[in-house]
């Protein structure tokens, strides 16, 4: 069975697991949203239900059937786009993402299954109520709770209030002494002592590592990545969440505190996995595959 990729040529993740497909010999049909958006397109729903159709001014027509396998890394770059282009992009991904929630076949991961990770609060209190320990957390534009939330704490690491990618960076009261509401909110977590874990969870598999770092934010820095093992009762509570949530795949952060406890950071529902996938032989991509063609 062929594996319908979408997403962007330049995403290094797309590129790795289209670059292990290939090499096990899996066909790979990518729908490049880039080169997609150049053009005038259009997509057709066959009157059966059982295939649609993209159409596009560049190439040949694809056939999207609705028992295939799908690989999605999509992203909104409607924000950094002229506006002509960026009203495309927007409808392009509505589109795609409407059909492909609605297919039979194996999706990774299907566009409806992790609405809350776009919103830091929602989905940390969601963590919370699977049984995971959770840092508390403040998401606030007062600077009485901000300063009352860093003079508790101490320290706490500030982050991107929805679920676009962001830099972490540790805090105190001192960065908040001028703060003014209107540049809020600000979304502040309790740091936790000890060390990263990284786990991709891939159906019932899980793919685990520690990493040492003495960066706040270990991605680009020195840091030490050795495999590790996730303990069962955490491992159940993971499987447990992705099936709630509807996912096939997920990355999990999580600290390990010198205690031993295990505090979830997030469940990231669409990876970039390219780096572990590469420390690891391809085993992550594998598994993906194994989803998508059994």
């Amino acid at each position: 069975m062929t594996i319908h990729v979408v997403g962007v040529q330049g995403d290094n993740t797309v590129c790795r697991f289209v670059e292990q497909a290939v090499a096990a010999g899996t066909p790979v049909a990518f729908v490049d949203l880039h080169a997609v958006v150049r053009h005038s397109w259009r997509i057709t729903l066959h009157p059966d239900g059982d295939h649609a159709v993209l159409h596009t001014a560049a190439d040949r027509p694809l056939v999207l059937p609705a028992d295939g396998a799908y690989y999605l890394r999509t992203v909104d770059l409607s924000p950094v786009l002229p506006p002509d282009r960026g009203r495309a992009w927007r409808h392009l991904i509505g589109a795609l993402m409407a059909y492909l929630d609605a297919v039979t076949g194996p999706v990774v991961n299907r566009p409806g299954g992790h609405s809350h990770n776009g919103a830091k609060p929602l989905h940390e209190w969601w963590l919370s109520r699977q049984g995971f320990a959770v840092p508390p957390a403040l998401t606030s534009s007062d600077p009485d709770r901000i300063r009352a939330f860093l003079d508790k704490h101490g320290v706490a690491i500030v982050k991107a209030v929805c679920g676009s990618r962001g830099t972490a960076q540790l805090v105190s009261a001192v960065d908040f002494a001028d703060f003014q509401p209107a540049s809020g909110p600000v979304h502040l977590q309790q740091r936790v002592d000890g060390f990263d874990v990284r786990v991709h969870l891939v159906g019932d598999e899980a793919f685990a590592e520690r990493i040492d770092s003495d960066a706040v934010d270990y991605r680009g820095s020195d840091a030490v990545y050795r495999p590790f093992e996730v303990p069962s009762d955490v491992l159940a509570l993971m499987r447990d969440a992705a099936r709630e949530m509807d996912l096939v795949f997920t990355g999990w952060d999580f600290r390990v505190g010198p205690d031993g406890r295990w505090w979830c950071l997030e469940a990231n529902p669409m990876p970039g996995y390219d780096f572990y996938d590469r420390r690891c032989d391809g085993a992550i991509s594998a598994a993906v595959r194994r989803v998508l063609v059994p």
